[in-house]
């Protein structure tokens, strides 16, 4: 019985994946997107997230490889012969899915979760015609708070085999991790506002907080950012971030400057110092939920600490700065009346939710200016 019921949901799931793939990677292709989203939990019985990770052949090192080789890839395509299939089949070899299975509301014995992933990687496999082994399945638990109040943060897993590249994104390139943490090193759902702030910044001072893995701040380079400042409490992430601006040859750290540092301590000594040719014209404010970190004596509720985070940002913005606030959390509730004095926030949500995601709650999106 829950043999069949695992294969009907199967064959539901590899009908679904195929139909958006088919429509999502010309898409993609066009927009020079080599990963991105291509279920989102689109049949409530099935409950996954599906990912697929297109890595750029070993001989492109920079930006300027990939552009050439996706150039190169594209002219293939359209004269549709050979050399475009031997291409094709390489890029299979070297495209990876990541299947989330979000945690259930009810228990499930292990044997027939196991089971039935077994079946959705297996199916994952048969629609992106890629080798089983390169579909990578992970569990997104929702935290909880232990005996002291404090919630579980996602740490490194355990990988006997990690699997790493370079993928491309509308012009930049970027390393990413699919096996070692929850998270692969980019967030595809702030893709329309990383392009956005590249569009934005030429000649202006831009400062990314929380800032991960720098994805923003290299936009921000590109773009023709006088000055980009990169902040976030980890290690990991502020060398993530360095190696993301090397890969795209902004070498200069006096103008593309990492900061290794508890973002709420930052706000607090930067604005007791900063001068005011120093301030920034933009800000991206895109910070965790919640956050307790090991390393540091405060804690992030973000529900609670909003609007004293937004408050210190704008301590720091230039008289015509734009500060962008973004978030996950869905009990959230931005109340202009709460900002400081002379401030508004415009919602800017259906702007940046992007082409492959199906979910429009993802995240909200707020862009908050002088009035």
């Amino acid at each position: 019985m829950e043999e069949n019921k695992n294969r009907y949901q199967g064959e539901l799931f590899y009908n679904r994946i195929s139909k958006n793939h088919k429509r999502l990677k010309k898409w993609a292709r066009k927009n020079r997107i080599s990963c991105y989203r291509i279920y989102d939990k689109d049949i409530p019985e099935i409950p996954l997230c599906l990912d697929i990770y297109t890595f750029l052949p070993e001989f492109v090192e920079n930006k300027i490889d990939a552009a050439k080789y996706n150039s190169e890839l594209n002219s293939a395509i359209s004269e549709n012969g050979q050399k475009a299939r031997e291409l094709l089949a390489q890029e299979k070899q070297r495209t990876y899915a990541r299947l989330y299975l979000y945690e259930r509301p009810y228990e499930k014995p292990f044997e027939e979760e196991e089971l039935w992933l077994k079946e959705m990687s297996f199916q994952t496999s048969r629609a992106l015609e890629i080798p089983e082994s390169n579909v990578i399945v992970k569990m997104r638990k929702r935290q909880r708070e232990d005996d002291s109040g404090k919630r579980s943060q996602y740490k490194k897993t355990e990988e006997t085999n990690s699997i790493k590249g370079i993928i491309f994104e509308q012009g930049q390139i970027f390393f990413v991790n699919l096996t070692d943490y929850i998270d692969t090193g980019i967030f595809f759902d702030h893709r329309p506002l990383r392009l956005k702030i590249r569009e934005t910044c030429k000649g202006k001072r831009v400062l990314n907080l929380f800032c991960y893995t720098g994805s923003f701040s290299v936009y921000a380079a590109e773009g023709g950012a006088s000055f980009v400042e990169s902040v976030d409490m980890s290690n990991t992430y502020t060398e993530w971030t360095k190696n993301n601006l090397k890969l795209n040859d902004f070498l200069d750290t006096q103008s593309y400057k990492t900061t290794r540092m508890d973002v709420i301590h930052y706000l607090e000594e930067k604005t007791k110092q900063i001068k005011e040719n120093e301030k920034f014209d933009i800000i991206i404010l895109d910070p965790p939920t919640f956050s307790n970190s090991k390393n540091t004596d405060t804690t992030l509720d973000l529900n609670k600490d909003w609007t004293k985070l937004i408050e210190n940002c704008i301590k720091l913005l230039s008289s015509k700065g734009i500060l962008y606030f973004s978030t996950n959390s869905r009990k959230l509730k931005m109340d202009e009346k709460l900002l400081p004095p002379a401030m508004s926030a415009e919602e800017i949500t259906s702007l940046t939710i992007p082409e492959d995601y199906r979910n429009s709650k993802i995240h909200r999106a707020w862009k908050i200016t002088s009035i």
